[in-house]
């Protein structure tokens, strides 16, 4: 035997479907296009690996120099070149990586003739 819900349940149930309808509303008026965008948005690869090229190999000197001056430098002051080698550091990794990704990407564009 079942019993017919309540109607609180019965509530709650519509508040949580129209609270969820209003944010797939939301989500997709982010992502709707209008027409104005490119067909094929793509990134200008050359600026790109111009940048990461330039910074990469700053971004590792100022990594040595900032771990050089942490360890050797006053006390006072190395947590705060500590973390600045961290950073330096992360962002040469970020670098290498996008230096493959464009690579990857400048590969399939001569492949597919888009140059």
């Amino acid at each position: 035997m079942s019993y017919p819900p309540s109607s609180g349940h019965l509530m709650w149930q519509r508040l949580h479907g129209w609270s969820a309808d209003r944010h797939a509303r939301s989500v997709a008026r982010r992502w709707r296009h209008d027409g104005s965008e490119p067909q094929w948005a793509r990134s200008d690869l050359r600026a790109r690996r111009l940048l990461a090229a330039v910074f990469g190999p700053l971004m590792v000197m100022g990594a040595v120099a900032f771990a050089l001056l942490a360890a050797k430098g006053p006390q006072l002051d190395r947590g705060v070149n500590l973390a600045v080698a961290v950073v330096c550091a992360l962002c040469a990794v970020v670098a290498v990586v996008d230096l493959l990704v464009i690579r990857r990407r400048m590969a399939e564009q001569r492949r597919w003739g888009r140059h």
